[in-house]
């Protein structure tokens, strides 16, 4: 089994892939007037917007994304415009985002993206983006149409960070002169420390000189009373026995770091797997689920004095009636169909469907962060444990886990 067979399985939605300019970003210079024991931020990670002049949902589309990992693409503009309006409406601290904002890089997505987070900005709400691997001189940038693709023009660093000037880099505290890394303040005593592993030098790594910035930025922190949280695409740690293109390659050097220094927590996405892990010695990296793809749920986090919370939240998609069943059906659908092709490839009779909606059920409800909630005393789960597939291997992984990934509360000493 390849590799690129077994990411797929494992970090998207479904087993399958879950196995193998009115107001400048001075917003964030005003914030730091508010008390920071009242702190709160959204968190949305792994947005995969796409311009709707890039597509038409016509029949090439649907393939592309129907053979992915149940991203609902169809909801994309009506999603992405209804989180927007509950952010405005909702009001808290800063929205963050840890990269892929894209679907597959194109600037049109970035340009349009970046008109929309413009209205949150309007609105007094800072925001703080960095790039994941889906964004930056993506070779894959495309617009689709009817049964065909044309490529399109994709984004360098340079341009992603003039195109997201308003939403971190413009008013950055301090800037890495060798990726598209910043400080930015958040209070007048809470830092987010944007670290971003995508450089097209080294991708999904940290370098030496990366590393040497992170550390000046952590001491003048300490130096100054300030507290930190950290922010990256790709995790900090591994969540999952997949690591590979998952877990920040040399991301046991960032972290000997962030415990040194004391940074609270990390926040990343990427696995598109809601999911909250801890280093041994208590830091957790909560990995976000995406955005796009069902539940379609984001993060919050509130910073107290002393201790935090996190829970997760979905999109309120009261005003499009037919989302959440839709985006759910799209998802069961993508499970169900590629559970389905192992099992014929493998040769195994599967009486009624029940193995790969078994399957399914247990990817969507991991997925969704609430493994607490799994039934293994089905026979069908001793069932599954019959088949030579990895599916029966996630399945053992996913029932050691066993726990609720969409809250949780820590404390730090000020």
């Amino acid at each position: 089994m390849s590799s690129h067979t077994v990411r797929r399985l494992f970090s998207s939605a479904l087993l399958a892939s879950v196995l193998l300019s009115a107001m400048p970003v001075s917003a964030l210079a005003q914030t730091p007037e508010k008390e920071t024991d009242s702190l709160t931020l959204y968190i949305a990670a792994d947005p995969h917007y796409i311009a709707p002049t890039l597509t038409d949902h016509g029949s090439y589309f649907l393939q592309v994304v129907e053979k992915a990992d149940g991203k609902y693409m169809s909801g994309c503009e009506e999603l992405t415009d209804a989180f927007i309006e509950q952010v405005i409406r909702e009001k808290p601290d800063a929205l963050i985002l840890p990269g892929d904002l894209s679907f597959n890089g194109a600037r049109e997505s970035h340009l349009a993206l970046a008109g929309k987070l413009g209205r949150v900005r309007d609105a007094g709400i800072p925001v703080l983006v960095i790039p994941g691997n889906h964004d930056l001189n993506n070779r894959m940038a495309a617009s689709f149409h009817g049964s065909s693709f044309t490529l399109v023009d994709s984004v360098g660093p340079e341009e992603f960070a003039e195109i997201y000037a308003d939403f971190g880099y413009r008013d950055a505290l301090s800037r890495d002169s060798g990726s598209l890394s910043y400080v930015a303040e958040l209070s007048e005593d809470t830092w987010a420390l944007m670290a971003d592993v995508n450089t097209p030098s080294a991708p999904g790594s940290v370098t030496e000189d990366f590393l040497r910035w992170v550390r000046e930025q952590l001491e003048l922190a300490r130096s100054q009373g300030k507290r930190v949280i950290a922010v990256s695409h790709q995790t900090l740690l591994a969540h999952t026995f997949l690591t590979a293109g998952i877990v920040i390659a040399g991301a046991e050097r960032l972290l000997a770091l962030y415990e040194e220094y004391g940074v609270l927590c990390n926040l990343s996405g990427h696995m598109h797997i809601q999911h909250i892990q801890h280093s041994e010695s208590g830091l957790p990296d909560i990995a976000g689920g995406a955005l796009i793809t069902w539940p379609n749920q984001f993060g919050v986090l509130t910073l107290g004095q002393a201790a935090a919370d996190y829970r997760t939240e979905r999109v309120d998609t009261s005003s499009l009636p037919d989302f959440n069943a839709e985006a759910f059906r799209f998802l069961q659908e993508t499970d169900r169909r590629q559970v389905a092709a192992e099992l014929l490839s493998l040769g195994v009779e599967d009486a009624e469907n029940a193995l790969r909606d078994y399957m399914a059920g247990v990817n969507m409800t991991y997925i969704a962060g609430r493994g607490d909630t799994l039934d293994w005393e089905t026979p069908l789960y001793a069932q599954w444990q019959t088949v030579p597939s990895l599916y029966a291997y996630y399945l053992r992984t996913v029932r050691e886990d066993g726990e609720n990934h969409t809250e949780l509360s820590f404390s730090y000493s000020d």
